[in-house]
């Protein structure tokens, strides 16, 4: 059976003040809710981490880090390693996000290693995929997403795929007119799994 889960990554908004009042407005949003089944994960900034974790005790939201570095601990400034958010209250992390990839240069052989990272200090890791418009058009989308799985994910043993999430993200559709149907991602996903 598939697990659903809500995820809201806030990136890079929300000041500590605001983010503890969304976390409290969350929390009683919840109250007494029946969620059947379904997770529900933020991620605020890595600063408001800890703070928003404290304040979602014994809800069951999950916090999650938007990124972790490949190194445990280093010199590499401002940079937050699986340990240290871990040690922040995270409990998943969000890898392979399209801006990531985009603004920062991530490939897929350093999401492996970041992967690793994560999944050694015992953080679930949410993995993100998704074409470009260009390629969408171009009829690649499932090749780009595959060779997204395959080159960052396929060096993992098998019991590790239980602290993997495969999130679908269509990379034409954020932040444009374009919308993703249900079916384009029921497409990808089926495709992935086989």
């Amino acid at each position: 059976m598939r697990r659903k889960i809500v995820a809201g990554n806030w990136k890079m908004n929300k000041t500590l003040p605001e983010s503890l009042a969304l976390a409290e407005d969350l929390k009683k949003e919840l109250e007494g809710q029946d969620l059947c089944g379904v997770e529900v994960v933020v991620a605020p900034v890595f600063t408001n981490v800890y703070a928003v974790a404290e304040a979602l005790k014994g809800t069951g939201v999950a916090v999650a880090v938007q990124n972790v570095h490949q190194m445990k601990s280093g010199a590499y400034t401002g940079e937050v390693s699986a340990p240290i958010a871990v040690s922040a209250g995270a409990t998943k992390a969000i890898l392979g996000h399209s801006e990531r990839r985009q603004y920062f240069g991530e490939t897929d052989a350093l999401l492996a290693e970041k992967t690793d990272a994560a999944l050694a200090e015992g953080l679930e890791v949410i993995f993100c995929i998704g074409e470009v418009l260009e390629e969408r058009k171009a009829g690649k989308h499932f090749q780009v997403v595959e060779e997204q799985v395959k080159n960052a994910l396929f060096h993992l043993p098998a019991e590790a795929w239980k602290n993997i999430v495969l999130a679908y993200e269509p990379v034409w559709a954020i932040g444009t007119r374009e919308r993703a149907t249900p079916e384009q991602a029921e497409e990808v996903a089926a495709h992935i799994r086989d």
